[in-house]
């Protein structure tokens, strides 16, 4: 029986956007001494690969290649943070929903209604990626090496959307585990936990001899292309499956319906990893959220979410005081791969408050369309829930229910992504934002009746 160390087939340690502060902090590993040639780890943001010396081995710092979809022009002009806003208290909206279709809160505290664990917006996660193909679905060789790439994105989008607060062991097995049925024998239909349970028991089985699931926080599932599942995917969070490690929680895979859309692989998971982490998501629908869309025009994560998870703070996040009459403030786009001013959030009440974010069509936002960009403004109310199945027999969006966020627009304005221009301005509850700037960064005015 292969030992249990060497059923961790493949670790990937996270890789991305690198920090002078950071890199500087890390530079004691190398030269240290290591146990396994290949093996990788990632010290404050600066990954390092075990290498041969002579007869000994020892860490050395890896050069890192900056993926395309996230370069972004920097500039010697980087606005800094708009000042009197460093108390961020009076901009957590509390929870206050009565009626909870979704179980994660929309408000703070970041949490889950029906208790059930969570997963984390800091440390170091187990993840697990296994291919599963059936007798009529089988994958390629080219299916298994092209999902390095996608782990890595993975990888670079959470250690710069998190500010390197959380990362990823993960176990890759380079290898193809058959189901025993054909796929339509199964009959899966999504929303039936029993026929979840059915196929997921099997997938963690027939890999549980491979694959090392203790302490999972996620099983990630690569279907082959050929897949017809004739349901968009394999997925429930917080569930019971059993292993030879113990439970796991959660578990996702895409099926064709992913693949007909040209749905990148790592996008869909970093948006389901990001419900059982708390977030609802799904609101305000525009397009230019992972947590809206998980492969939408722009793969960000928005203010709210980021706020809600502990990755914004008072250096780039505006809280507007409840005394503050006025205020121009300066934003970086949030697709721009670049630290500073992220977004603004003006209170209104204690669950009632506006949130404005800046985007444009670069890095993560390459696909939002050649020169689109602009101010995002949104409401969100934290005694209001969402439900995105209103009036459908099925698993069909239909934006019917209510919404506990929404974007703001000018009367009669059909812009794409809801984006304000220059010269545009909405006004909420007494508050209104004015667009009045845009060069490199955006800038608005914010003002209070």
């Amino acid at each position: 029986m292969i030992s249990r160390p060497l059923r961790l087939v493949l670790a990937l340690t996270l890789a991305g956007g690198m920090f002078v502060t950071s890199e500087s902090l890390a530079q004691g590993i190398g030269g240290t001494k290591c146990s396994r040639v290949g093996t990788t780890r990632s010290v404050r943001g600066v990954s390092f690969e075990c290498v041969k010396n002579g007869r000994k081995l020892s860490w050395r710092k890896k050069s890192i290649k900056t993926s395309a979809k996230t370069t972004a022009k920097t500039t010697a002009s980087r606005p800094s943070i708009t000042a009197g806003g460093s108390d961020l208290e009076p901009c957590r909206l509390r929870e206050a929903r009565t009626v909870s279709y979704q179980p994660w809160n929309v408000g703070f505290p970041r949490g889950d209604q029906y208790g059930t664990p969570m997963l984390p917006t800091k440390g170091r996660a187990n993840v697990q990626l296994i291919a599963i193909e059936f007798p009529d679905a089988l994958g390629t060789v080219a299916e298994l090496s092209a999902a390095d790439s996608q782990i890595a994105e993975f990888n670079r989008w959470f250690e710069f959307t998190s500010k390197g607060q959380l990362s990823f062991n993960w176990q890759f097995p380079k290898q193809w585990f058959r189901m025993s049925r054909p796929v339509a024998s199964y009959g899966f239909e999504k929303g039936n936990n029993a026929k979840f349970r059915e196929i997921a028991s099997e997938m963690i089985s027939i890999s549980d001899p491979v694959v090392d699931y203790t302490d999972s926080s996620f099983v990630f599932v690569l279907f082959p292309r050929t897949i017809r599942l004739g349901s968009p995917d394999v997925g429930h969070a917080n569930n019971s499956l059993p292993s030879a490690e113990g439970i796991v929680r959660n578990l996702f895979g895409g099926s064709e319906y992913f693949y007909q859309r040209n749905f990148e692989l790592w996008s869909f998971w970093v948006h389901e990893w990001g419900h059982p982490m708390g977030l609802a998501g799904h609101t305000p629908r525009s397009d230019i959220s992972i947590m809206d869309n998980q492969n939408g025009s722009s793969v960000v994560l928005n203010v709210w979410d980021s706020f809600l998870s502990g990755w914004l703070d008072s250096d780039e996040l505006y809280c507007m005081p409840m005394s503050t009459r006025s205020a121009d403030v300066t934003l970086i786009a949030l697709e721009k791969f670049e630290r500073g001013p992220r977004g603004a959030i003006v209170p209104i009440s204690p669950t009632n408050g506006i949130v404005i974010e800046s985007h444009r069509a670069e890095g993560w936002g390459a696909r939002m369309g050649k020169g689109i960009g602009g101010v995002s403004v949104y409401w969100v109310d934290t005694t209001k829930d969402t439900n995105r199945y209103a009036g459908s027999s099925g698993y069909t969006d239909t934006d019917l229910g209510d919404r506990w966020a929404d974007n703001l627009v000018p009367p009669g304005m059909t812009r794409k992504f809801d984006l304000l221009q220059v010269g545009d301005s909405v006004t909420y509850r007494g508050v209104t934002v004015t667009f009045t700037k845009t060069s490199d960064y955006d800038t608005v005015a914010i003002s209070r009746n």
